[in-house]
């Protein structure tokens, strides 16, 4: 019994160390933003464009002010567009750190 209590000790102390060092790591790690699409400057032909693109770390991310769900540090969503320029603003915030992209889309129905 003594030696069965000792080693659920050692594993209780391992698994406490290890995810003490993930946390540091992740908090450690500078968040960083990347927009997959739409492109930045892009014109487009549908009133309807997906925002998507990644996260490195856990993160909230907004696209023109509105939560999108992030899994598996990638996120999407769809935003309505008006006709001629339009302006996309994507947000992440972790803890203190906040990564802002501004993409500029163009919508331009099919027969203007």
């Amino acid at each position: 019994m003594h030696k069965l209590l000792k080693a659920f000790s050692i594993l209780l102390a391992v698994f406490v160390l290890v995810s003490s060092l993930t946390a540091c790591y992740e908090s450690a790690q500078v968040l960083l933003l990347g927009v997959v699409a739409p492109r930045d400057g892009a014109t487009v032909t549908e009133q309807s464009v997906v925002v998507n693109g990644t996260v490195n770390k856990s993160a909230t991310v907004t696209v023109n002010g509105t939560v999108v769900p992030v899994k598996k540090l990638q996120f999407s969503t769809s935003v309505t567009l008006a006709e001629g320029q339009n302006i996309i603003n994507v947000e992440a915030q972790s803890g203190k750190e906040t990564v802002t992209k501004i993409l500029t889309v163009t919508y331009t129905p099919t027969g203007k």
